[in-house]
Formats: structure tokens, sequence, C-alpha cells
């Protein structure tokens, strides 16, 4: 099975007229390795986003490093489970996988906090680099655990 995604640019320029750009012709697989991978890492980018989004705004409104790390992740897992399993497997969404997702997550992230703290105490004051880290770790590990674990057919 293939998936055709199109991807639209937009630029503002000085002048203040707004340019669209559409690249179409991106096909990615939605079994193979490849395409999967490709598939995760553009899911990726987006539940970042988001856990990203979540874990800088909670430590701006004064909740501490691990706290706003929580939260952020919560917030990603849920967004991840969901766009993974219809979008990046193609899988269909159960009670038990969702439990595995879980259980992975869970591994995932207390690697995150392993490689945070180990971070900061390389460089302390470096908190918003630590959190950037720990997500890298949480990305690489969470790929392959999903594709060989939890979301196989």
């Amino acid at each position: 099975m293939t998936a055709f995604i199109t991807l639209m640019l937009v630029s503002n320029f000085p002048d203040g007229k707004i340019q669209e750009i559409a690249i179409k012709g991106v096909f990615v697989s939605t079994t193979s390795i490849r395409g999967q991978a490709t598939r995760y890492a553009l899911v990726g980018l987006a539940n970042t986003a988001i856990t990203a989004l979540f874990i800088f705004l909670f430590m701006h409104w004064g909740l501490s490093v691990y706290a706003s790390n929580a939260v952020g992740y919560t917030a990603g897992i849920l967004f991840s489970f969901i766009a993974n399993s219809v979008f990046t497997f193609t899988t269909k969404m159960s009670i038990s996988r969702f439990a595995r997702f879980l259980l992975s997550s869970l591994f995932c992230w207390i690697l995150n906090i392993v490689a945070i703290k180990l971070f900061l105490m390389l460089a302390p004051s470096h908190t918003y680099v630590a959190q950037l880290f720990g997500m890298a770790i949480y990305t690489v590990t969470g790929f392959l655990i999903n594709k060989l674990w939890v979301m196989k057919k």
C-alpha cells in the first residue's frame, strides 16, 4: 500500500505577498521499513512539536523540569498512538495494542529521564537542550519497539 502526501510550503515576502508552493508526488509506502520510518518521522515531528510545546509552556508557567516533561509526554503519547496506528503502521487500534504502546512509551520515557539527568549532570544550566536530547533518545528507541513489537501485525 502506498500513500500520497502533498506538502505545502507557504512563504511570506517582505512586500506582504504570500506565496504557496505545493510539492506533489511524494509517495510513502505503508509496508516497507523505509516508508514506515518516513511516516514515523513525520508523525514524530508533529508529536515532538506537541510534546515540546506542552513541556516548554509548563516550564514557562513555573512547573518543574520533570513535571513539565510528564505533562508533555502524556499529551504526546496520546497523539502518537492514534497517529502511528492510523498513519504510520496502518494497524487497528485495540486495548491490547494500546497497553503495549503504553508499556513501550513508559520504557522510552524512563530512558528519556535518564538521558536528561545525565545531560544535566554535565550541563546543569541547559535544561531546554537536555529536554531535546531526551527526546532524541525516546524517538529512536520508540520506533524500534513500535516496529518490532507494538504495531506488529
